[in-house]
């Protein structure tokens, strides 16, 4: 496996904006909400992969271990007890691959893995990327890692202009796998937060990413790819839109959840949809809509002030 750093300079047309529907249909039971809907996932030769993004709100160990300059040391017993949550709702997942956000080091996932999870994941990365508080993008995976590249150093522009320059928030990782003979790319991102909004930036940040994806998929149009993780923003926005695209127009995995439970985030009292899966139109169809959940309720609540997003790929 290969970890590299690659810079892109990129253009990109201006994205068409407009509002992207939303499916009514599917079943709620208990905390759990599926969304139904119909096929196109379905084929022969293929092989359900579990992908999961989840915020895990801080995922700070008790140990001075970081180079992060804002870097926040737990008490013991909030880092077990935050530890354990996390875990326990990981358990219950039982993803093929997980993507997180807010996650501090390799140690913190380690001991995640070790403790909580039964060393399930047997490949993981966690990002440096360029939060000052050292909270990065962590992925753990099943399946072995063909290449994982990070983008922190990249820098870019907002489309259409000459400055400012930006760098991404924290990182938007790109890791390459192979599953049931097919290539795939999963691009996990957590966009800059509306405190001390720049909406500008995580504009730019999302048109980057997606630029990133055209050029694999450029290289090899054979290639699925999937953009998930914290977007920081809700459908409709200009960074959800800029993320979508068009020519050709990625889906959210999360439009197949019912409408009542199609949330991620409580901003003060509203909730907002702000975890996404996009997949591009080779992926996009192997998802199981049925499949496709964002878990609720006391066990999330007591692990992390964001929900999780679950889609089942059937990879042929």
């Amino acid at each position: 496996m290969a970890h590299r750093t690659r810079t892109w300079l990129v253009c990109l047309s201006a994205c068409a904006a407009w509002a992207l529907g939303c499916r009514e249909s599917g079943t709620q039971n208990g905390t759990q909400t599926t969304g139904t809907g119909g096929g196109g996932a379905g084929a022969a030769n293929a092989v359900p992969l579990v992908v999961a993004n989840w915020n895990v709100h801080n995922f700070l160990n008790d140990q001075n271990d970081s180079a992060a300059p804002q870097e926040f040391v737990v008490p013991t017993a909030d880092w077990n007890a935050h530890r354990q949550a996390v875990g326990a709702v990981m358990n219950g997942i039982d993803a093929d691959i997980l993507v997180l956000a807010e996650f501090e080091n390799q140690a913190a996932l380690d001991a995640l893995n070790d403790q909580e999870l039964g060393g399930a994941y047997l490949h993981s990365y966690v990002s440096t990327g360029n939060d000052p508080r050292g909270i990065n993008v962590a992925v753990m995976s099943k399946v072995p890692f063909d290449e994982v590249v990070s983008h922190a150093s990249d820098s870019f522009t907002k489309v259409g202009t000459a400055g400012p320059l930006y760098q991404y928030a924290r990182d938007a990782v790109e890791v390459h796998l192979t599953f049931n003979g097919r290539k795939l790319v999963l691009l996990g991102v957590h966009y800059k937060a509306k405190d001390n909004d720049d909406p500008d930036k995580r504009l730019a940040e999302a048109q980057h990413t997606r630029a990133i994806a055209d050029a694999i998929t450029g290289a090899d149009p054979t290639t699925g790819v999937l953009i998930l993780g914290d977007f920081n923003d809700t459908p409709g926005s200009f960074p959800y839109l800029a993320t979508a695209g068009s020519a050709p127009l990625y889906a959210n995995a999360a439009d197949n959840v019912v409408v009542g439970a199609r949330w991620t985030f409580n901003y003060n009292g509203t909730l907002e949809l702000v975890d996404h899966q996009f997949g591009n139109p080779i992926l996009a169809p192997m998802v199981d809509p049925a499949s496709v959940q964002i878990l609720h309720g006391a066990d999330i609540d007591a692990a992390s002030d964001h929900a999780p997003v679950i889609a089942t790929y059937q990879i042929h």
